[in-house]
């Protein structure tokens, strides 16, 4: 009588131990997302010294080509292989040019990694636009690289979208929106098909790409460009460029060409809130072209309400961020004086859109406040302090309490942020209902309203 009783106990602790490991796998915190791109090696484009963005492109340059006496595009790329390790990267991607393909084969072959592409066809999904291969030049295609209109006109453009005008077009190429949308599609793609396969907890991915794209691209989306890289150090042949993705979905540059990048400083966190906030009603514009020009009634409405709602969400965004960073100046003030006062965090997310400017004119109204109210300490107690000769004389009854006044300005903001939040689910439900409606009236393809029907019906 005890054999079926060990067994059942024994049962029970094995679905016990199972359920507590699916427990704590549900649990985990996702491995954050590191990228690596890697400029692709010399190419005979490059050697060429003419701008060449054709896909799939030339191939990279070997001993039959002409280098002064440099290193062929072929050994850049086993140079650069041979200085990884064999585990460094979970996965393997690749842009559609050959060129970027060809770097990558030596470590491919190095850590029994295979390279997939990024940007193929995919037969499911015929309207994607992905893919990491380089900005197409348009009408300066073909013009030397080095010199003249060619060099210009081509960064022109692509310059203007790292400051958020991502509407602005390379003449006979693509917007910095079409170039943002492929790139991210493409990086999206790498989060989901990366895993950990070599067991260190994170997910590294490879991304063999091109100069203009990855040095464009990673100044368009990061949280602390330095737009002065682009002259400092312009990315030479299998130089690299590695971001990292949030958990609130923005990314961040880690390291520029082998050198570590820090944390962006107030008048680039500053820019980044300003440039964000211009590009959303141009992403939400852009997005309404397919079924605007496919003469889809019910697209249009969705799409429609989905831009209303992405933009009034980033002037939220825009003024919960603009408000937190400079509370962060502002209390960052003391450490000048020895002071460590802890850094106001930034809000969670705000995952809905209001469709009105009450909300984002309570939010602003708030912020002042708590900023003025937040700071007043500070200025009393130095202003008292102030000795006849102009200096400030710190005592024990005259110090500022750093800690206290972030904790009130933060106090102070999370409640206008709950004010807005409310006035958020508001609109946002309206909004929902307004398309029910709306989609249900164009699915009535004959034009007879609901109450037609059901007469009809009634009748027959």
């Amino acid at each position: 009588m005890q054999r079926p009783t060990r067994r059942r106990a024994a049962g029970a602790a094995a679905t016990t131990l199972t359920a507590c490991a699916l427990f704590a796998a549900a649990t985990l915190p996702a491995s954050a997302l590191t990228v690596t791109f890697i400029r692709h090696a010399e190419s005979q484009g490059n050697a060429s010294g003419y701008i060449d963005t054709s896909t799939p492109g030339p191939h990279l340059t070997n001993d039959q080509v002409n280098q002064n006496g440099g290193a062929t595009g072929e050994e850049q790329a086993q140079a650069w292989a041979d200085g990884q390790s064999a585990t460094a990267f979970d996965a393997l991607y690749a842009s559609t040019m050959i060129r970027t393909q060809e770097t990558a084969a030596p470590f491919s072959e190095k850590s029994g990694l295979g390279v997939t592409i990024l940007g193929a066809f995919d037969p499911d999904n015929p309207q994607q636009n992905s893919g990491v291969q380089e900005i197409s030049a348009g009408i300066f295609e073909g013009l030397p690289e080095g010199e003249g209109i060619g060099r210009i006109g081509y960064i022109l453009a692509p310059l203007a979208w790292t400051m958020g005008l991502q509407f602005v077009p390379i003449p006979g190429g693509e917007t910095g929106l079409e170039f943002n949308e492929r790139v991210t599609n493409a990086l999206a793609q790498v989060e989901s098909d990366t895993e950990d396969t070599n067991g260190d907890g994170e997910i590294d991915a490879a991304v063999f790409s091109h100069g203009a794209t990855i040095m464009m691209w990673t100044m368009m989306n990061v949280d602390n460009p330095n737009l002065l890289l682009f002259a400092q150090h312009p990315l030479n042949n299998t130089e690299t460029v590695v971001v990292e993705k949030n958990a609130d979905g923005s990314w961040t540059l880690k390291e520029w060409a082998g050198e570590a990048v820090g944390p962006a400083n107030y008048p680039t966190q500053m820019f980044v809130n300003v440039r964000d906030l211009i590009v959303a009603p141009q992403k939400a514009i852009y997005n309404m072209r397919i079924p605007v020009l496919s003469l889809d009634a019910q697209g249009i409405v969705t799409t429609g309400v989905q831009g209303v709602q992405d933009v009034a969400e980033a002037g939220v965004k825009f003024v919960r961020d603009s408000v937190t960073d400079t509370v962060n100046a502002i209390t960052n003030i003391p450490n000048s004086l020895n002071e460590s006062p802890t850094q106001v965090s930034k809000l969670g997310t705000v995952t809905t859109a209001d469709t009105g400017t009450a909300a984002v004119v309570d939010v602003t109204e708030g912020a002042k406040t708590a900023v003025q109210n937040a700071t007043e300490p500070v200025r009393t107690k130095i202003s008292a302090a102030r000795t006849a000769n102009g200096a400030t004389k710190l005592t024990a009854g005259n110090k500022v309490e750093p800690g206290k006044v972030v904790s009130s300005a933060r106090d102070r903001v999370n409640r206008a942020a709950d004010e807005v939040r409310s006035g958020i689910e508001s609109s946002v439900k309206q909004a929902g209902e307004t398309v029910k409606k709306l989609t249900r009236a164009e699915g009535d393809s004959d034009g007879n309203s609901t109450a037609d029907k059901k007469a009809s019906k009634d009748a027959a």
